[in-house]
């Protein structure tokens, strides 16, 4: 399971969009942590964003060339998708929150755009997943297409994880 250390990034990147979030709307947080400072926080997203991406770049390549385990990468894609969904509550909270006065809107956006971001990053690992218990002969072609483009839709890619990884379970 080492492996999936790196995982770490995608896994955190939605709650330090929330975090980011919270420390603007909250002046005494942003005080405390970046010492009022937004560059810095913009900085650090940045840094976890580019990690996080590149991260789950690299175990896309590495899993499907190096062979990886389809089960241990389906289980780790799925703790993964289920530990992202109280973020994702939280983005689409103050997407809604912001979106209520015209001022926000663009903030609204940027919300929209870092969700459709890790939807991104997390659909890659599923997609190496998927391609994973293709090569294995766990999934067929037409499942694995589905599977494929389930992994980058909003909660499909929740409900997709936990059906391949029974199912490649069930075949172990």
């Amino acid at each position: 399971m080492k492996r999936y250390l790196p995982l770490l990034f995608v896994l955190l990147f939605p709650y330090y969009v929330v975090f980011a979030v919270e420390c603007i709307l909250k002046d005494r947080l942003m005080e405390t942590v970046f010492h009022n400072d937004v560059f810095v926080l913009f900085l650090t997203l940045l840094v976890v964003f580019v990690a996080a991406l590149l991260t789950s770049v690299a175990v896309f390549i590495i899993s499907i060339v190096k062979k990886w385990n389809a089960k241990d990468l389906l289980r780790a894609n799925m703790i993964m998708k289920l530990v992202h969904i109280p973020a994702y509550i939280a983005i689409l909270y103050f997407t809604f929150a912001f979106m209520l006065t015209i001022f926000n809107f663009a903030i609204s956006m940027i919300m929209i755009i870092m969700a459709c971001i890790t939807i991104f990053m997390s659909g890659l690992i599923g997609l190496a997943c998927v391609i994973r218990s293709a090569i294995e002969k766990k999934l067929s072609a037409k499942e694995a297409i589905i599977h494929g483009i389930l992994q980058f839709i909003f909660c499909a890619d929740i409900i997709s994880s936990i059906v391949i990884y029974k199912k490649v379970k069930k075949s172990a």
